[in-house]
């Protein structure tokens, strides 16, 4: 998940800083120099510096260089001494900062080059079919899987209400009814785990919650957490206990952090990595030592796929594998050997496009990223697509290769409506060669989660998209009465293939 409301703050000081570089004497090349040399230093203090030609000068101008200015400390610009300052915050003189702006909005394009959309067919290989999971028009969900791949869709909301649905027999079960968004939730051995959001727009206030549920009964875990958006539960140790892995998204400050059951059954809880900004992990030996590792994927301003190598009995060494400017908008990952070389590749996502950046940006899609051996990754593959924010990745044909579905929760919905979802088949494997294919109503809703599983038991996978008509972007007003108007919750894909 990631912040689809933030706020974007406004900073007045444009004609002192126009005056001040202007009264800079240094010749031209001498002065673009030292420019280049600030925008790394402090752009890249935190994070990979973007690059300046990947936002256009009015969304550097207007939007994110007010918001770089407020996470930044300048010496002589005054602040609100009653704001509380979160998280690090590069210090920077008035004049630098005067000129890092000046070279920034100097050397943006005034608009992004348009991407060159692939040719798309009706998709044919799947069903298509609507669910309403309860009486109220718009769509609330906020979670959706099916957990350890079963055949059950579990799915939380808005409310707080976590339920099932059984697709055979098109009914749905509540499970749990809390009081903030549902986040996730994870079944393993005797632990079932309910994740609450808390404050589901941008906050610095640790009001998320975990339930541990047993049978009928309910425990709230003790422990603090800061807009935990994911959980893993697994025995990373090999001891019989199942850890508690939580993706504590936060805002300016988050973190990754491991619960350990102790022998009275609490958890104490470990801090793996004290950012902002996780959102998935998974278990896996990647360095084949015959101990779990865990592979994360960090977002917000540190995009990242981040390895935590377990080198002893749970304490681990943190490793990037692969980096992203932080204007990609990274959403999600799948672990995955793609090329059937037994070594695990990485296929992400790029499109979250509801921040201080909202612009259709060419660089949004899928990526397959190649294990070269060790763990390293090259990117051997980009599929563009405005806006998207999920893959799943299997062989919906059977034909011995993978093939991938992509949604996309900000699309350019002005030129290029219908690629809300895509099913990429794959045609041939080793030179990349996919086939488009696109939902018959691709605007049906506005599509937000997607999972994939044998939902009718028929021996192939199918594919649920779920929806959430929330307004995190503009999108135009035939649409928004429509999803507003109409009862869409979920749609099966039901593959055709037995």
């Amino acid at each position: 998940m990631s912040d689809k409301l933030k706020s974007t703050p406004i900073l007045v000081l444009l004609v002192f800083i126009l005056t001040m570089v202007s009264c800079n004497k240094k010749k031209p090349q001498q002065q673009q120099s030292e420019e280049a040399q600030l925008y790394h230093k402090y752009c890249a203090s935190c994070h990979i510096a973007p690059k300046t030609d990947e936002l256009t000068k009015e969304v550097w101008e207007k939007s994110v260089l007010p918001a770089m200015v407020n996470r930044m400390d300048v010496e002589g610009m005054y602040q609100d001494p009653n704001e509380v300052q979160q998280g690090f915050r590069p210090k920077i003189t008035l004049k630098e900062w005067a000129k890092l702006e000046q070279y920034i909005i100097s050397s943006a394009p005034k608009l992004l080059k348009p991407i060159n959309m692939p040719k798309a067919d009706t998709l044919k290989q799947f069903a298509y079919k609507p669910f309403a999971l309860d009486d109220q028009n718009g769509a609330v969900i906020t979670y959706m899987e099916f957990v350890n791949n079963g055949s059950t869709l579990f799915y939380g909301d808005l409310t707080g209400k976590l339920s099932s649905f059984d697709y055979l027999q098109e009914t749905s079960q509540k499970i749990y009814q809390g009081k903030t968004p549902i986040t996730w939730y994870s079944k393993k051995d005797n632990i079932e785990l309910i994740s609450e959001v808390g404050i589901l727009g941008p906050s610095e206030l640790e009001k998320g919650k975990l339930t541990r549920k047993i049978g009928e009964d309910t425990l709230g875990l003790k422990n603090s957490f800061h807009r935990p958006v994911h959980t893993l539960l697994e025995d990373l140790n090999g001891d019989g206990k199942n850890e508690i892995v939580v993706s504590e998204f936060g805002n300016e400050s988050g973190r990754l952090s491991v619960l350990v059951e102790s022998e009275s059954g609490e958890y104490i809880k470990k801090v793996l990595l004290n950012l902002p900004g996780a959102i998935r992990t998974v278990a896996q030996d990647m360095d084949n030592d015959g101990k779990k590792d865990i592979v994360a994927l960090m977002t917000q301003s540190n995009e990242s796929i981040t390895i935590f190598y377990q080198k002893d009995n749970l304490e681990f060494e943190a490793k990037k594998a692969i980096e992203f400017s932080p204007v990609f908008g990274t959403s999600w990952f799948e672990l995955i050997d793609y090329n059937g070389d037994g070594l695990d590749d990485i296929v992400t996502v790029q499109g979250d496009n509801a921040d201080i950046s909202y612009i259709n940006k060419p660089y949004h899609g899928m990526r397959i990223h190649l294990n070269q051996g060790n763990n390293n990754f090259k990117e051997a593959y980009f599929y563009p697509m405005y806006g998207a924010t999920r893959v799943v990745a299997r062989d919906f044909d059977q034909d011995g290769d993978m093939d991938f579905g992509l949604i996309s929760t900000f699309p350019n919905y002005q030129e290029f409506p219908e690629r809300t979802f895509v099913y990429l088949e794959n045609k041939d494997s080793d030179n990349y060669l996919f086939n488009t294919n696109i939902l018959e109503d691709p605007v049906m809703a506005r599509w937000f989660l997607m999972d994939a599983a044998d939902i009718d038991n028929d021996g192939d996978e199918d594919i649920v998209l779920s929806s959430l008509t929330l307004g995190f972007t503009p999108v135009p007003k035939v649409l928004s009465d429509r999803w507003i108007n109409s009862n869409v919750d979920i749609t099966v894909l039901e593959n055709l293939t037995h």
